[in-house]
């Protein structure tokens, strides 16, 4: 059993377990890292999406199916043909059907998170020598809402950190013990992980920095060491895609498809100094006691002379996380942030600990105090985001039941289903139907909407919008949307199908008069709604 001195000088904090690093392997420590881990489990199940997640996720799911990389950045490859080779297997051994395989997609990621927190547990217990600290590091990510409500989705966000935590973990090991191959390995893993998540190329300079900071000197073989492993991440991590990009034309044309929409997307969200606000408080949310001790964590480090690793860990973290205020999603979307966490929160335990050991007068009490406090708070999480988190997890649910509302419309229909428009391609690339859609978000016409439903109708196709309010949300992206939807009243006439769904009908339709009243989808219409957005924009 290892052992920890109950008094120790909280300026030699990464001293106080010397013997657990070298004396005790890593499954001895099993006490310290099982139970973060079992708690993440059960974090994750309890908030376990129904269906398979977020947008993207229905995206990835379709592409795993299919074994086709994504038009979004550089492909996902790693997250999508892994998938892919996961459900060739499970159809010929267990004759699974793809409407079920996102269930194989989505345990898999619940499988990984708890994997996620043990590899944060030894990397932050590599760069800090302390079983206390990796301990309240890895409880650290448990508690952050964005970990735990994304490890039961088929996205990438989850397996990113396992698969970054993991590839700077045997890279700090190779500087530690002067192994090239551990070092070589561990930057090859970096540039891999690229192709999951490309964040994870925001830890780049951590390859140039950390040898040296580490204690390597500036001499021509670890300088040419450091250059190779430099190389070799950026083979790897834009190889994949270069492959497809070079060989398929028809995936370099879906790719400037996704440039262009991205284009349009960033005009109409520039990247301003408002967007400070909404960037903070999703930094704040993704992991709170990490957000709080960002401005005193360096302090407390540099003044106790500490973890050049971990603080270095911490600092290439941070710049990860910067540059996510260039890219305008980060004013919609909250998860992105999980990007720096793993890095970050060594650091911020460490602080805790120092900072309650020094009130508390004792390294034990201190850590105590903190695992209560943590833990208090992942259980407050649960107990008031689980009627939140219903109600976001059961409008993506829907998703898994809009194929009862398409069966009642035409097998070829041209769907205008905001929200829904990824469940409409969904259903159809399943085999359901050949329904199109008329995108939301970075598939939005814009001004060209009304000469694209035109189209449509010059080919014969009939055109229909869901005008449930579900699906119209007064935030991001949608909110610039439905006043062109509330338009449409004025260039076409409306046939009523179900209680929400209408047939746009032209102009000389003298038999369609129905009246789809899109005005109260407008923002100023749904005060209630327009409470939820960000910064409470109404």
């Amino acid at each position: 059993m290892i052992q920890t001195p109950l008094k120790i000088n909280t300026s030699n904090l990464n001293q106080h377990d010397e013997r657990g690093r070298e004396g005790s392997s890593f499954f001895r420590a099993w006490k310290w890292w099982l139970p973060p881990a079992l708690l993440a489990l059960a974090l994750v199940l309890y908030f376990v999406d129904p269906f398979i997640g977020d947008w993207d996720g229905l995206d990835y799911t379709m592409l795993s199916l299919a074994g086709y990389p994504s038009s979004m950045a550089l492909g996902r490859n790693l997250f999508i043909f892994g998938n892919h080779t996961l459900f060739v297997i499970a159809k010929d051994l267990f004759h699974l059907q793809p409407e079920n395989a996102y269930l194989l997609f989505k345990y898999v990621v619940v499988v990984q998170a708890p994997l996620a927190v043990i590899a944060c547990w030894a990397l932050a217990h590599s760069v800090s020598r302390s079983l206390y600290t990796a301990t309240l590091a890895a409880l650290l990510l448990v508690c952050s809402p964005v970990f735990v409500l994304y490890g039961g989705q088929v996205m990438t966000d989850v397996p990113s950190v396992l698969f970054m935590s993991v590839a700077l973990l045997v890279h700090l090991r190779g500087i530690q013990k002067h192994n090239f191959w551990l070092v070589l390995s561990g930057a090859a893993l970096l540039g891999l992980g690229v192709n999951l998540r490309e964040t994870i190329g925001f830890f780049a300079p951590w390859l140039v920095l950390a040898p040296f900071i580490c204690g390597w000197k500036l001499r021509r073989r670890e300088i040419v060491l450091v250059l190779v492993s430099c190389v070799i991440f950026g083979l790897l991590a834009v190889g994949w895609f270069g492959y497809w990009f070079i060989t398929d034309s028809y995936y370099r044309h879906i790719w400037y498809g996704w440039r262009e929409s991205m284009a349009d997307e960033s005009s109409r969200h520039p990247v301003a100094l408002s967007n400070l606000k909404p960037y903070l408080l999703y930094l704040f949310i993704t992991g709170p006691f990490v957000f709080i001790a960002l401005p005193i964590a360096p302090i407390i480090a540099w003044r106790q002379r500490h973890s050049t690793s971990m603080t270095l860990l911490w600092i290439v973290s941070l710049f990860a996380d910067a540059l996510l205020f260039f890219n305008y999603s980060t004013t919609v979307n909250w998860r992105y942030f999980l990007t720096g966490l793993p890095g970050l929160v060594p650091l911020a335990a460490h602080s805790w600990l120092v900072i309650t050991s020094r009130v508390l007068g004792n390294l034990r009490r201190g850590m105590w105090a903190c695992v209560i406090v943590i833990i208090g708070f992942a259980t407050a999480f649960s107990v008031l985001m689980r009627p939140v988190s219903f109600e976001f997890i059961e409008r993506r649910a829907m998703s898994k039941n809009y194929k009862q509302r398409l069966e009642n419309l035409p097998a070829d229909a041209v769907m205008i289903s905001g929200s829904q428009t990824i469940a409409v391609t969904y259903w159809a690339a399943i085999g359901a139907g050949h329904w199109e859609t008329i995108g939301t978000g970075g598939g939005w016409p814009g001004a060209k909407l009304y000469s694209v439903i035109d189209n449509h109708f010059a080919k014969g196709k009939r055109v229909f919008i869901d005008s449930d309010s579900r699906w119209w949300l007064p935030c991001g992206w949608q909110r610039d949307e439905i006043p062109m939807i509330v338009d449409l009243q004025k260039h076409y006439r409306f046939r009523k199908v179900t209680e929400t769904i209408y047939e746009l009908r032209p102009m000389s339709d003298d038999a369609a008069a129905d009246q789809p009243n899109l005005e109260r989808l407008l923002p100023e219409n749904r005060p209630e709604d327009a409470k939820k957005c960000p910064g409470n924009r109404v």
